[in-house]
């Protein structure tokens, strides 16, 4: 009886053969690893809920955003195509799709129609709304510079001009047009000396110009106003 008691204990001393492999043990990874994993589960299962509630949300967000886009974009079409009330619709854009491209063209269809309305000063306050909205690399700069220096001329606003042509000299590629208008505006002035800088400067950079793109008819129309400045 004593023996046979003494052999069931040598079999339950001795550690089992196989052990129950969990997942973790399936994929092979480093003991240290799993031990790291099982310590911090609670923990890790909250930062994946995390990821997924938050991937979630960006993709609703996203599809939310291209709906609006294109809700903003046939309504801004609607607008443009309406004359009898197209005013209000482009109004109407501006308010419920703030933030979107097609607000913001259609706050310079809004200005473009106060300028053939000859409402001046509201088209002034449009394209600076517009203005301040833009990013500096924007396309849509230059164009929106050009409006405001010209509709400053046209309230005989020289110096308000100058400040957004001084603006738009800094743009690649347009401040020989910069200087040319400057040039003139100086001149109008009476500002002899500063007209022939501008005219000067413009000629500068015409000249890089010309030798890919060929000569610029203004450049000797220029040359010859230089000529007949200085003789006076």
């Amino acid at each position: 009886m004593a023996e046979q008691q003494g052999a069931e204990k040598r079999q339950q001393d001795l550690p089992p053969l196989f052990q129950e492999a969990g997942l973790l043990e399936q994929f092979n990874l480093p003991p240290k690893l799993i031990r790291f994993l099982r310590r911090h589960q609670r923990t890790l299962w909250l930062l994946l809920s995390a990821c997924i509630v938050l991937a979630v949300a960006v993709a609703a967000y996203n599809t939310y955003q291209d709906s609006r886009m294109e809700k903003a974009a046939i309504a801004l079409d609607a607008a443009l195509q309406n004359k009898d009330a197209r005013r209000e619709m482009l109004q109407q854009v501006q308010n419920d799709y703030a933030a979107t491209p097609s607000a913001l063209w259609a706050a310079i269809a809004l200005a473009r129609m106060d300028e053939e309305e000859k409402k001046t000063d509201e088209a002034i306050q449009r394209y600076q709304a517009v203005r301040a909205k833009l990013e500096q690399k924007s396309p849509l700069i230059p164009l929106v510079l050009g409006k405001l220096a010209a509709l400053e001329e046209e309230k005989k606003n020289g110096d308000a001009a100058l400040a957004y042509y001084q603006e738009m000299a800094k743009l690649d590629g347009f401040a020989a047009h910069a200087y040319l208008n400057m040039g003139r505006i100086y001149e109008e002035q009476g500002k002899k000396d500063d007209a022939l800088g501008m005219y000067k400067q413009f000629l500068d950079f015409t000249a890089v110009t010309t030798e890919a793109s060929g000569t610029d008819p203004r450049r000797q129309m220029i040359q010859s106003h230089i000529e007949l400045l200085q003789a006076k």
